[in-house]
């Protein structure tokens, strides 16, 4: 994606220590403006087995023209072999927190 689209990324992660870890250095290199951390239940299946994990959501907030950079980083931090790397796009904010977005995400 090429074009400036605010978003939210969604990430899973196995721990609270791993989801930290992503989130800082996402906003450090400038990847995300905010990085929110939740504990979640999930359900899934997975090599033919049924799993109930907790887990950890990480909701990033961000540019999505980021999104291929931001894929390539959570892969490489990440302990999964598949890591949840999903973008949905901000339909609509006040002006001044998707322009506090913006310029969180610049150089």
């Amino acid at each position: 994606m090429t074009t400036s689209q605010l978003g939210l990324v969604l990430v899973t992660a196995a721990s609270e220590t791993e989801a930290c870890a992503i989130a800082s250095s996402l906003v450090e290199t400038r990847l995300a403006a905010c990085v929110s951390l939740n504990p979640i239940q999930s359900i899934y299946r997975w090599q033919g087995t049924i799993h109930r994990d907790t887990e950890y959501q990480l909701v990033i907030k961000t540019d999505l023209a980021l999104f291929d950079q931001i894929a390539t980083q959570v892969t490489q931090q990440h302990s999964y072999d598949l890591p949840e790397i999903i973008a949905v796009p901000i339909a609509n904010s006040t002006d001044t927190y998707g322009q506090w977005i913006k310029e969180q995400v610049s150089e």
